[in-house]
């Protein structure tokens, strides 16, 4: 069985009435809109995957446009998205929006889209999307991590786009714009203590956990004895860095297999859940023929994974991290059992 824990649904609908409120001259209704099943299902089909776990595209959340539009849409998307799982035959489930620029009605919407069926809701680490918001630390998202931890709500970490000037050129508000917010998140919920404050915290960072794995030694010593006359460390916190980092969960949304093995060797593979974002950007053409988020290659082509490791990566992770009952998943899923 597999699960892709990653995968975005797009509801152009609710994204229409967002630009709308932005550039129109009319200001509609935020409405339940139609999202792109039939392209999740034909691809699911195609690649053997028996359920996809959907969430908003995070650069349509308009979480840097004021708090009506922000409330608007994220309760018009996660009717969206309740409808399209009700409807999915057993193939979909969601993880909730939430309008990060005012936080009680997060919470609130946090809470309804639970009622709704939600398995978990997504956490926007940079709000302004110019490296202005609230770090991950600070106090503005403690109702939040209060809610999540109180009702057992999973919190999916996917950074928006990039709106600094720098980056509007080659695609790199999205490239940097989650690269960077995924590192800044990680470093600054462990560096802040957060996990002290927050034990309970279910926390999957999107896309490997940025540039973290690869460049872990060096966030790692600040958290380490300094050699240097002997002192403590540069950042003291409970444990180290890494033992901390393994706390966390991160989805296979790499497109490499080089860099998902680098994940695995320094999280664990009991820390990884399969993902693709698929369809989406990695839709583009391999050497081999193959799309770049047909990230099932990579996980198979790791010759040091045992079969064990390898099925909870694709399923029995994300089925514990969402508690997904897997009896319960799409027709195909059941018999493939």
């Amino acid at each position: 069985m597999i699960i892709d824990a990653h995968t975005h649904y797009h509801a152009s609908g609710v994204l229409a009435s967002v630009f709308g409120h932005l550039y129109g001259h009319t200001y509609g209704e935020f409405k339940t809109a139609k999202g792109d099943d039939d392209a999740h299902f034909r691809l699911m089909e195609e690649r053997g995957y028996d359920m996809q776990i959907i969430s908003q595209p995070p650069f349509t959340q308009a979480h840097d446009q004021t708090p009506h539009i922000g409330i608007g849409q994220a309760k018009a998307f996660n009717d969206s998205m309740a409808k399209g799982v009700a409807d999915s035959n057993g193939r979909f489930r969601f993880v909730g929006s939430m309008p990060l620029q005012d936080i009680p009605a997060s919470v609130k919407e946090m809470e309804r889209a639970k009622s709704l069926g939600a398995v978990g809701s997504m956490l926007n680490v940079d709000i302004s999307r110019r490296g202005t918001g609230p770090m991950p630390d600070e106090e503005y998202w403690y109702p939040i991590y209060e809610a999540a931890s109180k009702h057992d709500i999973p919190l999916f970490v996917h950074p928006g786009s990039s709106a600094m000037p720098r980056h509007s050129k080659y695609s790199l508000a999205l490239h940097l714009g989650f690269l960077f917010g995924e590192t800044e998140f990680i470093a600054g919920f462990i560096y802040g203590k957060v996990f002290e404050k927050f034990p309970n915290l279910k926390i999957l960072v999107s896309h490997g956990g940025g540039a973290i794995p690869y460049q872990v030694g060096r966030f790692q010593a600040s958290t380490c004895p300094d050699l240097k006359g002997n002192k403590g460390p540069r950042i003291p916190i409970e444990g180290d860095f890494i033992s901390n980092l393994r706390k966390m969960y991160f989805d296979t949304c790499m497109y490499s297999q080089e860099g998902i093995e680098c994940l695995i060797k320094v999280v664990g593979p009991s820390q990884v859940l399969f993902g693709t974002e698929c369809p989406g950007m990695g839709m583009a053409k391999r050497p081999d023929g193959r799309s770049y988020d047909n990230v099932e290659d990579y996980v198979r082509g790791i010759d040091w994974l045992t079969e064990q490791q390898r099925q909870d990566i694709f399923c029995n992770n994300a089925a514990k991290f969402f508690k997904i009952d897997t009896a319960k998943v799409g027709k195909a899923a059941v018999a493939a059992q």
